[in-house]
């Protein structure tokens, strides 16, 4: 409501008994006009009514003038003027603005009815009093009309009433029957069931018995490959060093038998040397005589000959050392070259033997690399056709959920109206590029049921809870509905088997299939076994090529033993030049004074020859000193021969010494060579006989395992069709539970209602 503005005063000019022109004011929110009698209070009062328009006859006196009513200096007609104070809250005929004089003690002496008239009146609401008469004769009519309308509707109701309840008991006795006859097919169904479970209770008892067997033979297997893994490793450790000894052994032997024929050689020379040194003794004896008998007889006429024979014996014997060093020299360059020609005739062997080891490393390698290629392609098969078996398995789990998603919506539709069914049948997309679009934009709603009101909803969930609420089953049959849940689709009949994308004898391919790409997986070989047998071949190659390495350190240091061979036999050649030299400075000067000797001895020997002519005739020589000088120069020829036999002779006694403590020592090397290598061999081919058993015992446990998976599967295939069996009495029984327990629930709303 427009709030109400104050007005400044009020003008008046010649009105009743104010004469002239008057102005009364200003007026506050709530004004009293108070004064004693003849005032002007009631003209005041009448001017206000006046000017709101307050009717004449309600007046006290009478008015004869023209009235106009006027809004912000605007003439208007009564009807806008009565709007405008109407908006404003000023109801001219209920005076609802004004308070005349007596008004109070006349308000205050009124009863009621007189109080309850007068709000009325100046609320406005009496002017409504012929209205309601009117509305109050039209609701008369209509509460008669409706009366008469409620009776005929109660005796329709009674009516309704007893037709509802004899239906109710037809109902009732219908509902009673199909309880009792669904009840008796259940116990049918679960006396059925039982057996069955019964059936499957010994089938997988079976089942667990042969896991439990196969089981064993697994862990068996697993078992003997650990052990075979072990010993293949410590053989695979064993073979070189059997390689190793296998050499070394050689080497011994081969430098022993090198010894013993060097000892047998200086033995044939000692006995010869020992033959020739008794004799030689018995000679020197008669030698010794006859230069002593010569000596004495030539004392006198040969005085510069002992000195001649003492250098002639310091030639020989420095000679003969040189002789003896360079003997010992030769030898040792001819055993070195002697052995640098066997380890280069093993170093080719050996490389040859190499080159082969190499060779067929290269094949197993070949066919290793070919059989891992095969395995890999045979592993890639199998994880296929797993892929395949997997989306099959998948296919028919979704094809299983939408069975039971479509059987549920079916009973839904034929229990409750107002279902239509599931989004994803009732909203298809014109064309198939849309699917996945429309798939993504519907969610989680695909799979929606939609129905036609919120009840209908409520009682579709409440039937799947009571679903729900009846799939229980005994704690004896747990094994069989989680194993039946777990894996199996269960059809009516056979067309709808057929119907199905599930095919078995797809699955029996792709299962067989798959066999066959694991036995030829085990065709192929161990990998581990190929592993061994290159670490075999490998480690041969190793100790060949550490052989040749060994000969070729050897080989090294006889060369590098040559060049100081060579440079001591250059020393002992290079001394023996500067003997030679000395010596033939010696003879030089020996031929000066020999010359000088010559001319004495000349004279001499004319004297001596002269003497000695009788026993030179006799003897059969022109003069004595031919028979002396042939004489002494043989003893002399034959002396120092004896010496350096009987030096040689010592010195083959000493090498057989050496020769002979080299073999010995050689002979407890090889023995403890022969005893390790021995020792190995016996490990080597224990570990091998064992490797061998335990592969014979993992091949028959495989064959036992591999006989019972074919008793498993068999079994398995048992317990399928007895687990289908169960799943479809299972679910004949779970379908007549429901429709008890949807008779039950009816029973009941009936019974309510």
């Amino acid at each position: 409501m427009p709030s109400i503005q104050t007005p400044p005063g009020l003008e008046m000019e010649n009105f009743k008994s104010y004469k002239g022109h008057q102005l009364v004011g200003p007026f506050k929110d709530f004004t009293a006009i108070i004064g004693p009698n003849g005032a002007g209070k009631s003209n005041l009062m009448d001017a206000i009514s006046f000017v709101l328009g307050v009717r004449t006859v309600e007046l006290r006196f009478t008015r004869a003038i023209t009235s106009a009513c006027g809004i912000d200096n605007r003439v208007v007609n009564w009807d806008e003027y009565n709007g405008k104070l109407r908006s404003l809250g000023i109801l001219v005929k209920a005076r609802n603005f004004l308070v005349f004089q007596g008004d109070v003690e006349s308000v205050a002496s009124k009863n009621s009815k007189e109080l309850t008239g007068l709000l009325e009146h100046i609320s406005g609401s009496d002017e409504l009093k012929k209205e309601r008469r009117k509305t109050l004769g039209a609701e008369k009519k209509l509460k008669k009309a409706q009366k008469e309308e409620a009776e005929k509707h109660l005796k329709l109701q009674d009516e309704l009433k007893a037709l509802k309840r004899e239906h109710f008991l037809w109902q009732l006795y219908n509902i009673e029957n199909d309880i009792e006859k669904a009840s008796e097919d259940v116990d049918a169904e679960k006396s059925n069931r039982k057996d069955v479970m019964e059936k499957l209770e010994k089938f997988e008892h079976e089942v667990t018995k042969r896991k439990i067997e196969q089981a064993k033979y697994l862990k068996e297997i697993a078992q003997r490959e650990k052990k075979i893994a072990e010993r293949s490793s410590k053989l695979g450790k064993y073979q070189p060093e059997l390689l190793r000894l296998k050499e070394e052994i050689a080497r011994i032997k081969s430098k022993m038998e090198s010894n013993r024929k060097e000892v047998d050689k200086r033995k044939k020379e000692k006995g010869k040397h020992s033959k020739e040194v008794e004799e030689m003794q018995k000679s020197i004896k008669d030698l010794n005589k006859k230069m002593n008998e010569l000596n004495e007889r030539r004392q006198d006429s040969s005085g510069k000959l002992p000195m001649l024979d003492s250098q002639l014996q310091d030639y020989f014997r420095i000679k003969e050392e040189a002789g003896m060093k360079t003997i010992k020299l030769r030898d040792e360059k001819e055993r070195m070259k002697s052995r640098q020609k066997e380890i280069d005739d093993s170093s080719s062997e050996y490389k040859n033997e190499t080159t082969s080891l190499k060779k067929q490393l290269r094949t197993l390698q070949e066919k290793h690399r070919d059989a891992r290629n095969a395995s890999e392609k045979l592993k890639t098969s199998i994880a296929e056709l797993e892929d395949q078996l997997s989306d099959l398995m998948a296919e028919r789990y979704e094809n299983e959920r939408d069975s039971r998603l479509t059987q549920a919506v079916e009973s839904l539709k034929r229990l409750f109206q107002g279902v239509h069914g599931r989004m994803t049948d009732l909203c298809r997309p014109n064309r198939k590029k849309y699917n996945l679009a429309v798939t993504v934009a519907m969610g989680r709603f695909m799979d929606a049921v939609v129905v036609e009101d919120e009840n209908t909803g409520k009682d579709c969930i409440k039937f799947m809870f009571l679903n729900l609420n009846h799939a229980t089953f005994d704690p004896e049959l747990e094994k069989a509905v989680l194993f039946a849940v777990g894996n199996t689709l269960v059809c009516d009949d056979l067309e709808e088997a057929k119907s199905n994308k599930w095919d078995d004898k797809k699955i029996e391919g792709l299962v067989k299939k798959k066999e066959e790409c694991e036995q030829e997986l085990e065709n192929i070989g161990s990998i581990r076994e190929m592993q061994i047998k290159e670490s075999e071949i490998s480690g041969k190659i190793s100790g060949i090529e550490k052989k040749i390495q060994y000969a070729e350190i050897e080989k090294k240091s006889i060369k590098d033993k040559l060049p100081d061979l060579e440079q001591d036999k250059r020393n002992i050649t290079e001394e023996s030049r500067r003997i030679n030299l000395e010596l033939s400075k010696s003879r030089a000067e020996v031929d000066k004074r020999n010359t000088k000797i010559r001319k004495l001895e000349k004279i001499i020997n004319e004297i001596v020859d002269g003497i000695y002519k009788d026993f030179s005739q006799s003897v059969g020589v022109a003069n004595i000193r031919e028979y002396e000088e042939k004489q002494l120069k043989e003893a002399q020829e034959s002396l120092l021969n004896f010496r350096v036999e009987y030096e040689q002779n010592r010195d083959v006694g000493s090498r057989i010494r050496k020769l002979e403590s080299s073999v010995s020592s050689l002979e407890a090397d090889l023995e403890k060579i022969q005893k390790r290598k021995s020792e190995l061999k016996e490990l080597t081919e224990k570990a091998t006989n064992e490797i061998n058993n335990w592969k014979k015992e993992m091949l028959e446990c495989k064959q036992k395992s591999e006989e019972y998976e074919k008793e498993i599967l068999d079994w398995k295939k048992q317990v399928s069709q007895v687990t289908t069996s169960i799943t479809k009495l299972s679910r004949q029984i779970l379908s007549k539970e429901t429709q008890i327990g949807q008779l039950i629930s009816q029973k009941q709303e009936i019974t309510e209602q």
